[in-house]
């Protein structure tokens, strides 16, 4: 499908002086894509040009306009010297190539320059007009779309989910590819971004391809990173959902699931569109499956060890494989509903967290695979076949511990790679779950005699039936996913959670109730997810973000040593995240965890691991046994147990206040069908009178020192009064929210002298306290989607990234909750969260409020008994209607919906490198200032990017790389960024007082476009970086 590009340059403004000698500057612009380049005039003597050039135009063929970025190069002309570079523009065409998406890009660009950043701006307008391809032979990915969003966008109807799609591709890294050479930095920041941009196009194009080979239209819960190997090149690696969507009218933002009606309410896309084929599921609920081999198909796959190796076919410079059935092209590839039979897929993995009603039929647990590798070892760096079987490992490992929990599909899918020097480590985890892939199918036409699951092209059954087998693929009546004995009880508030395995041969030690809701299937005691929560099931209470860190010390060492010392120190690390994040879940009340996140990273000398995920109580779930502690303590002394016991106790009373769980005491547990109790230790429970009197305690051993420690390291600081916090998107129990307010980034360096909770813990606290510090006028709010990523540049340095998005919430009242909250304190009291700060946090109260109760009611008179009003030390200001209203030019946010607004229109998806590097590093404010100046940068450009598409959000932002090196000595600092969402346009309601109602420059971005200045100013982000190097 080709295609013309047509461009135009109107003008430029805010250039920086290039000319010492009259202070202005001689600026013209070069366009450049592919090999063809134009120029404009030269400028003279302005800093604010204006061209009004003339219409390039490019031709080019479909994988020229999805690989090749259009490049704009601004100069300043030189007559007898070389031309000075001012700075770079990249823009990517693929919201141009969608079949509804913009029809152009025009607004004002920042010019950013990796070694300077923002120098001006650029005000360009860029069009593409695609020509319909007739040969009939060649197949092109123009038009599918790619989401970064884990759920269904809530402007389109899902029509069918088709799978796993995934693909890599490798390439030289410049930074090393060139390095005895004499090169200068910003030829070298340019060229690594220059190439970036390129093969994520690349990237696109590859998968869409596969895409339309599934029959589908679009890519959700779409994953991209880049892994810089050093000397053994660049990976850029993509996975998705395969799925088919089309165009609805738009729905209310469903972010909360409390109350769980609401979440039905705002679901009503999918009802909407008929009898989606499981109507006896709904209708009638039908038993549980006795034993798991109804659960999962006895199909082995390709990939399995044992079978020979017949991959998906690779090409030249990538690999990968999109979950399809055969090896070879065959029309049984491109049948309409081959994704009916989960049991067909190679991988039967989804990206998803989010899911439709009825997709998702039980929940298992949670899955995970590691692997250590050494870069060295690649034979041919150039070529993506090694790197393609390293993943295949870890996904046949994933699809096999899945099988072992009687489950037949792997939900909240993702995979990571943590690298240093020449030893790489995979990571992949999700939840083991049975699903159901008809649930959102519209109706089909029905035949007679038709009772097949999959329907094919072939007219001959019997060829089919052959074509099946030589593909490896099981006939199709062995596969029916409508099976009613897979779908039990599906319409039950609780048939999620009821356990997917035969409780006879457990996969794992667990304890296993009688359901607190239904009171006939079993659950287990706790639950561990990567999704977000089901809006289905029942919580109650407040939720909170429980996280586990741990930091071990690691020698020294290089190659096949390096990578052993890492690959025998995991399993312990996972055991200790998992015992530290259990504790805490039982300490704060609750039985449940959603939105589970661990990441390992490694470096020299250290090993880093973390684990966040969301608390919270579900009512289908038995309540928490009482920690308690066995054992002695390492100086021997009783006095010590006692009072740490006594100090566990006040601290689980105390949190059952906080997060409102105080009523779930009266709740009958139920005899458990298991006698394992999880233990923090494999060996037996010493304390007999414990275990005699509290048959449901949760015993902590303490043995020695480490596990001393451990426990110390339970009691973290509570947040302030009015903040809450959450993993997850969703915001599951008591908690409504009702409007976005900004979204967060900060970060933290800071030097580890000593690999301890005492010394690690208190670095991750730190970032959080900070951050409610400077929310603090904003309360009550709720931290979603709470995220934190580390990176360890040096041998003792850590950096600890944290973003987040500021929602306002509101408190559903319920029936169990119908007395003021224990919690709370009276007003002018300071909690004892507040006692952790520097100072109270008296901007928590409402200006207003606070402003009419001190002014008193209007003509009342004092009572001569009455004290007169005594002066605040603060000045308190009523708030005005203009503040309340303002909103951001372009919101940003790593959240998939805007809780006061209405997407009406997905615009496409932006990735963004950007490369910053600074030699006056202590000019411009030390690492703090540099690093805020870079983010500001960054975020400045991608409020110009969604402008220019015509919309006012970015939605599901994402920083999935943020790496910072600095050399003190040489006052030099490098940082590498990388940051992708989805451009949206969002209508925001202006009926009620929670929300706002934007200005007519809001709904029109193109009538004002954001200088960067504006992006920087008007930011609405919270960013900061606390270096602590002594």
């Amino acid at each position: 499908m080709p295609g013309k590009l047509k461009v135009r340059i109107l003008a430029a403004r805010d250039l920086p002086v290039m000319d010492r000698a009259s202070d202005l500057a001689d600026a013209f612009v070069e366009v450049k894509f592919g090999q063809e380049t134009f120029k404009t005039e030269v400028c003279r003597k302005s800093l604010n040009p204006t061209w009004n050039s003339e219409w390039f135009k490019f031709e080019a063929s479909d994988e020229e306009l999805q690989d090749e970025p259009l490049h704009f190069r601004v100069m300043d002309y030189d007559t007898y010297s070389a031309h000075d570079a001012i700075g770079k523009v990249y823009i990517d065409l693929t919201p141009l190539l969608w079949k509804d998406g913009v029809t152009e890009i025009s607004g004002w660009m920042p010019i950013y320059d990796t070694m300077h950043g923002m120098r001006g701006e650029i005000n360009i307008v860029v069009k593409v007009d695609l020509f319909e391809d007739v040969s009939r032979f060649r197949q092109s990915s123009v038009g599918v779309q790619f989401f970064n969003s884990s759920r269904v966008p809530t402007c389109y109807n899902l029509i069918a989910v088709h799978g796993f799609v995934e693909e890599l591709v490798v390439n030289d890294d410049p930074e090393y590819q060139w390095i005895d050479m004499i090169r200068t930095p910003r030829a070298s920041n340019e060229a690594r971004q220059r190439l970036f941009s390129k093969l994520s196009g690349e990237l696109q194009r590859k998968i869409g391809i596969k895409v339309l080979e599934m029959d589908g239209n679009a890519v959700i819960g779409y994953w991209q990173c880049y892994d810089l190997e050093g000397e053994s090149g660049i990976v850029v690696r993509g996975i998705g959902t395969v799925v088919s969507i089309q165009k609805s009218a738009p729905v209310a933002s469903p972010l909360s699931t409390s109350p769980p009606k609401d979440m039905h309410k705002d679901s009503h896309s999918f009802e909407d569109q008929g009898d989606l084929g499981t109507s006896p599921v709904n209708k009638t609920p039908t038993p549980q499956p006795p034993s798991p081999t109804k659960c999962v198909s006895p199909f082995r796959y390709s990939s399995d060890s044992d079978l020979p190796a017949g991959g998906s076919p690779g090409t030249a410079g990538s690999s990968g494989s999109g979950g399809g059935i055969s090896q070879k092209p065959t029309l049984t590839t491109k049948t309409a509903i081959l994704p009916q039979s989960i049991d067909m897929l190679e991988y039967p993995f989804f990206t998803l967290t989010v899911f439709p009603p009825g997709f998702l039929i039980h929940v298992g647990g949670v899955v995970a695979a590691r692997s250590v590798k050494l870069l060295d070892k690649i034979h041919n760096p150039d070529e993506p076949e090694t790197r393609d079987a390293w993943w295949t490992e870890i996904r046949t490992e994933i699809r096999s511990h899945a099988a072992a929990m009687g489950c037949h599909a792997v939900v909240g899918y993702k995979e990571t790679t943590s690298i240093y020097d020449e030893v790489i480590l995979l990571s992949a985890m999700g939840t083991a779950a049975i699903v159901n892939m008809r649930a959102p199918l519209p109706p089909q036409p029905s035949s007679a005699g038709s009772g097949s699951a999959v329907l094919t092209v072939s007219l001959d059954r019997q060829e089919f039936q052959k074509e099946q087998q030589a593909s490896g693929t099981p006939p199709t009546s062995e596969i029916n996913l409508l099976d009613t004995t897979q779908t039990a009880d599906s319409n039950s508030k609780c048939s999620i959670i009821h356990i997917p395995y035969n409780d006879s041969t457990l996969p794992f030690p667990v304890n296993l109730t009688k359901c607190q809701l239904c009171k006939k299937q079993k659950v287990p005691d706790v639950l561990f997810s990567t999704v977000e929560p089901p809006p289905e099931l029942q919580y109650t209470g407040k939720c909170c973000c429980i996280s586990a860190r741990i930091c071990r010390a690691k020698r020294k060492a290089q190659g096949e040593n390096n990578a052993s010392l890492i690959s025998d120190a995991l399993p312990f690390m996972e055991y200790e995240l998992h015992r530290q994040i259990m504790n805490k879940l039982k300490l704060k009340g609750m039985n449940s965890l959603f939105g589970l996140r661990v990441q390992i990273t490694i470096g020299e000398v250290l090993l880093v691991g973390t684990a966040t995920a969301t608390g919270t109580y579900m009512c289908a779930l038995p309540s928490p046994a009482p920690l308690r502690l066995s054992g002695k303590s390492a100086s021997g002394s009783a006095d010590l147990m006692q009072s740490i016991q006594k100090k566990l106790q006040d601290v689980t009373a105390r949190n059952k206040d906080v997060y409102d769980l105080h009523h779930t005491e009266s709740m009958d547990p139920g005899p458990q069908d298991s006698p394992k109790t999880l233990s923090t230790s494999t060996e037996e429970l010493v304390d007999a009178s414990i275990t005699a009197s509290q048959k449901d305690t949760y015993v902590i051993e303490v043995d020695d020192v480490e596990d001393s420690a451990t426990v110390a390291g339970l009691f973290e600081p509570h947040l302030p009064e009015g903040f809450y916090d959450c993993s997850t998107e969703l915001v599951p129990g008591n908690l409504f929210p009702n409007k976005h307010l900004q979204m967060i980034t900060m970060m933290k360096m800071q030097t580890v002298t000593e690999p301890i909770p005492k010394h690690f813990s208190p670095i991750f606290n730190d970032l959080v306290q900070a951050m409610c510090f400077k929310l603090r006028s904003m309360a009550p709010l709720c931290l979603c989607k709470l995220c934190f990523d580390v990176m360890l540049p040096e041998d003792d340095i850590i950096q600890v990234y944290l973003t987040a998005s500021a929602v306002q919430v509101r408190e559903v009242s319920t029936q169990q909750d119908s007395t003021p909250h224990k919690g709370t304190s009276a007003p002018g009291t300071r909690s004892s969260a507040d006692a952790e700060l520097m100072f109270t946090m008296e901007e928590l109260t409402d200006p207003a409020r606070e402003l009419q109760k001190e002014q008193g009611p209007k003509h009342s008179t004092p009572n001569k008994g009455q004290k007169p009003v005594r002066l605040e030390k603060r000045i308190v200001l009523p708030p005005s209607q203009e503040s309340m209203n303002w909103r951001p030019l372009v919101e940003i946010t790593p959240l998939s919906t805007i809780p006061d607004g209405i997407i009406d229109r997905y615009l496409g998806n932006i990735n963004i490198f950007c490369i910053r590097e600074s030699t006056s590093v202590r000019e411009c404010g030390g690492v703090s200032g540099f690093m805020h100046g870079c983010m500001s940068e960054v975020n400045a450009i991608i409020r110009s990017h969604v402008t220019a598409l015509g919309g006012n959000a970015l939605v599901a932002y994402t920083l999935i790389d943020c790496v910072l090196l600095d050399n003190p000595h040489k006052n030099q600092c490098q940082c590498l960024v990388n940051v992708c969402g989805d451009a949206v346009h969002v209508l925001y309601d202006g009926s009620g007082s929670s929300t706002d109602t934007p200005s007519p420059a809001h709904l029109s971005p193109r009538s004002a476009q954001p200088s960067p200045r504006e992006g920087l100013t008007t930011a609405g982000d919270v960013r900061g970086v606390s270096p602590d190097r002594n």
